[in-house]
């Protein structure tokens, strides 16, 4: 009876644990309390494009070379979105841009929250923007400097709340802080409301 309260015990706290445990980086210091809506966990294939030449109609070239669903990494399932980025080149924006366009209403969200994994030796940039309304409106959240390693985002997306219920793009926003011919891994992209 003794052993089959402690193996009780055992599953109680292995189903209840997270099944990771990142530290917590960006606009708050803990993954807020709310309603989660999922954006994309790159299980079901891969809707991202990257933005390099084609996006010179509005500025320099970016950064970014690649956007692909991988195996290498997972915070949750068995795919991430892997992001490739090359260095900065005279001429060159400092940054680099993933996106997916779709027609969303996430009205009410507060935050937006994500897994990154950083397996370079330096920081990178990071923010995300929405593309709203009919005009395209432009929303970026604060930006986030992220170290090596495994993390978890929490950006807010509260100063824009209103704007959210007409997304027509979601940008992943790269940041150049120190020249890097790399990628970093994204999961688990959901909302919080």
């Amino acid at each position: 009876m003794k052993r089959l309260t402690l193996l009780s015990v055992f599953i109680f706290f292995a189903i209840t644990l997270p099944v990771f445990a990142y530290d917590v980086i960006g606009d708050e210091e803990a993954v807020p309390q709310g309603t989660s809506v999922y954006l994309d966990n790159f299980e079901k294939g891969n809707y991202w494009i990257w933005a390099s030449f084609d996006w010179e109609q509005w500025g320099p070239p970016k950064l970014s070379t690649s956007a692909r669903v991988s195996t290498q990494w997972a915070s949750e399932g068995r795919n991430s979105l892997e992001c490739k980025v090359r260095k900065s080149f005279s001429g060159s924006d400092l940054s680099g841009m993933f996106y997916m366009d779709h027609r969303w209403d996430f009205s009410g969200a507060k935050y937006i929250v994500f897994d990154v994994y950083n397996p370079e030796d330096v920081s990178i940039g990071f923010s995300m923007s929405f593309q709203t309304s009919d005009n395209w409106d432009w929303n970026e959240t604060s930006y986030v400097s992220i170290e090596p390693g495994k993390h978890t985002i929490v950006l807010s997306t509260k100063q824009f709340t209103n704007a959210l219920s007409l997304v027509y793009r979601i940008n992943i926003c790269y940041h150049e802080s120190t020249p890097l011919e790399g990628h970093f891994f994204v999961d688990n992209m959901r909302f919080i409301k």
